[in-house]
């Protein structure tokens, strides 16, 4: 689902103004592409993402903003020169004005895309205290200040009383023109998306793309006339250190979702057959006794060839023994990380015991139904550290936008209930 179009419409509309209106004079070319380019992307994201924190954090990476200005800045001038080509004249004063007049104009759009967005992103808010977060959200992400100060520095060096090929040759001998690209805002959001994929912790490539984009920007930047590097190196750096970990994390992902899927299944088997499976879910949303009974007796009978054959496709597409997953890298990590749903002793009685059992037209031991509902009882069965993985996001989202609003922004942390059993020792 798309972000609200209430939401993405102040951001956006100041582009679009700029571009109808260049459109309108017949401009083109290739400064006209890239901003059309730009300002076509920022839609895009627009539709592809429904988190405006993170359309604003894209934004900021992929320095759509600055992209963006600096074409305009340059189809405008392009348009000027074109002017007096034509008229047979060329009027150095008039170029260099021209070429001002469309940096202070990016500034002035820079700053109203802003404001509006505030103005939205508050006026969908009814406590004061989410006003004040949805509008530090916007500032802190889009860092228009941080954007704007290289492009008000060239404008005030052009103002000072230079020629327009002295003005050209300073901006790039002091590295100016690369300041505008805003480059250090896209470091920052490198951080910014590295710091909270630690976490998360959701995969090791995540953080491992974040961190090797990180290395490369240092790299480029340490390189560089000015230590700044151009941004469609950047961009084009980063989109190769992405396409890289494709494969790889698609198939962690699978991996990962098809032992979660065969240890869920052997829960909901082993919890039919226990006393209480008519009083808890899924079953007693089935409605009647008499459906809630269907339903258990149901689950109890086709569960088996069900896991059955998620066990032989986990060997077949992967190499991988259920009975081994403990010792599997996809594992290691949701355990230490936090993520896996069930404590190491209820884990280890359903791969160890339930799993063996688990066969068509076979129902489980009494033994180890009474351990299983002792399990329950004693509420011994959920992983007593899941609550860590909002622990570590809260406290990132406090780091960049002020303690305490993580519960603002969200809402209290759900209650994850009385669980006794120990921690996960691997």
């Amino acid at each position: 689902m798309p972000i609200d179009q209430m939401m993405l419409g102040p951001m956006l509309d100041p582009f679009k103004t700029m571009a109808d209106d260049c459109t309108a004079k017949g401009y083109s070319g290739e400064s006209y592409d890239q901003m059309m380019a730009a300002l076509q992307r920022m839609e895009q994201l627009g539709q592809e993402l429904n988190d405006f924190m993170e359309f604003s954090a894209k934004m900021t990476t992929e320095n759509l903003q600055m992209d963006f200005s600096l074409a305009y800045g340059r189809v405008l001038s392009e348009g000027a020169k074109q002017q007096s080509n034509s008229a047979d004249s060329y009027d150095d004063g008039a170029l260099l004005k021209q070429t001002i007049d469309a940096l202070k104009n990016a500034v002035i759009e820079l700053k109203k895309g802003e404001k509006a967005a505030i103005i939205e992103a508050r006026k969908h808010q009814t406590a004061t205290e989410h006003k004040n977060l949805a509008q530090k959200e916007i500032s802190t992400l889009a860092k228009t200040s941080q954007i704007i100060a290289p492009i008000e520095a060239l404008i005030a060096y052009g103002e000072s009383g230079v020629n327009l090929p002295t003005f050209l040759r300073v901006q790039i001998e002091k590295g100016l023109d690369k300041a505008m690209e805003g480059s250090t805002v896209l470091r920052e959001g490198v951080t910014y998306e590295h710091d909270f994929a630690i976490a998360a912790a959701i995969n090791p490539y995540n953080i491992a793309i974040n961190k090797e984009q990180g290395v490369v920007f240092d790299e480029m930047a340490n390189k560089a006339k000015f230590g700044v590097p151009n941004s469609l190196s950047i961009t084009l750096a980063f989109d190769k250190i992405d396409h890289s970990y494709v494969s790889r994390l698609a198939k962690w992902t699978a991996i990962e979702r098809a032992w979660e899927q065969i240890f869920s299944l052997l829960d909901t088997w082993v919890m039919a057959q226990t006393r209480f499976a008519p009083y808890i879910e899924p079953w007693v949303l089935a409605g009647s006794p008499n459906a809630i009974q269907a339903a258990i007796a149901r689950d109890k009978a086709t569960l088996p060839g069900i896991i059955k054959e998620r066990v032989r496709l986990l060997a077949e597409n992967y190499g991988l023994d259920f009975t081994q997953v403990f010792t599997h890298e996809t594992f290691i990590w949701s355990v230490t990380h936090h993520h896996f749903s069930y404590s190491q002793i209820y884990s280890e009685l359903l791969v160890n015991t339930v799993f063996p059992q688990c066969k068509p037209n076979q129902l489980i031991d009494n033994e180890t139904i009474q351990t299983t509902e002792q399990f329950y009882d004693n509420k011994e069965m959920p992983n007593p550290e899941n609550y860590k993985v909002l622990d570590r996001q809260e406290a990132v989202y406090d780091q960049y936008f002020g303690e305490g609003n993580f519960i603002v922004k969200f809402g209290a942390k759900p209650n994850f209930g009385q669980r006794n059993a120990a921690v996960w020792n691997l």
